[in-house]
């Protein structure tokens, strides 16, 4: 059996809450200071803020002042729940009596509103984990040499272009979506039809890359429909990051401060398809996007 002081370190480092019984004996307490210090710095490496997931449980009045960061700058304690009363003239914590918990209604009444308050905490903090599991599984995907899946997205009327940037995607070993550019479509109803599908595919893939081409127009909304509109609802749909990258296949004609402007606005980021060897940028971009994967909790 490991020693005691390790395994509390152990279980500490376990504990999503702390919990506090508050009373003068804990506050003269070595071993629940080195408990408390333990915990909050788990929390600080695991890059948790503990703002919310500190419950102080009063069960007598105190006199020692209270340490952080179970008091505020100016020494000022939590609220807490005050778990207390008189029992002939001397307060005792709920429950003291020898009547079971079960069936004390004070006991029970107090204990479930410390309940219901800890456990939306204990929820919240599962959703961020989930999330944070995620986010540590798409970087893993996005750090990885190839077989990453890319929307490359690009018009019908673009197709020998978008043909020649998915085969060298393809022959670098990425996954390439779809496997037709976007028809173009004249109906309010076809055009969200192809709208649909294109955040339905969306949402599978690791990264969305627009073909930027001399139509200027057609870049111009691309970025903002695709680039903005389309990848927010397909992160919606899928939780994943989904950097977004402009290649530029047709020089410094499309090179605009503007365009760069508004391409930075949407987190669009500009990679240079007229030089050679441009799908080991695409490659390099999607190694940068991993790093930076990783979303600090905030409460």
């Amino acid at each position: 059996m490991a020693p005691l002081t390790d395994q509390l370190r152990q279980h500490i480092n376990e504990s999503a809450l702390l919990v506090v019984l508050m009373s003068d004996d804990y506050l003269e307490s070595d071993w629940c200071a080195d408990e408390r210090h333990w915990w909050c710095q788990q929390q600080e490496q695991l890059g948790f803020s503990a703002n919310e997931r500190i419950a102080v449980v009063k069960i007598g009045p105190t006199v020692s002042p209270w340490p952080v960061p179970l008091a505020d700058s100016r020494g000022i304690p939590m609220v807490g729940f005050t778990f207390y009363g008189p029992i002939n003239g001397i307060d005792r914590p709920f429950g003291w009596a020898d009547e079971p918990y079960s069936s004390n209604p004070v006991f029970r009444k107090e204990l479930l509103g410390i309940v219901a308050h800890l456990l939306p905490k204990l929820s919240a903090l599962k959703v961020r984990l989930d999330a944070r599991a995620l986010a540590e599984a798409e970087a893993k995907r996005l750090n990885q040499p190839n077989g990453q899946s890319i929307y490359l997205h690009g018009r019908a009327d673009q197709t020998l272009i978008w043909e020649e940037v998915r085969q060298a995607l393809v022959d670098n070993g990425f996954r390439v979506e779809p496997q037709r550019p976007d028809a173009i479509k004249d109906t309010p109803q076809n055009m969200q039809a192809v709208r649909e599908q294109r955040v339905q595919t969306l949402s599978t893939c690791d990264a969305l890359l627009l073909i930027g081409t001399a139509d200027e127009q057609a870049l111009d909304a691309d970025l903002v429909v695709i680039g903005k509109h389309d990848r927010q609802s397909a992160r919606s749909l899928s939780n994943r990051l989904l950097p977004c990258g402009l290649l530029n296949t047709a020089g410094g004609m499309i090179s605009t401060s503007q365009r760069k402007a508004t391409a930075r606005f949407v987190q669009a980021d500009w990679i240079d398809g007229t030089q050679e060897g441009w799908p080991l940028q695409v490659q390099q971009w999607l190694l940068n996007k991993s790093v930076h994967v990783g979303p600090r909790d905030e409460y």
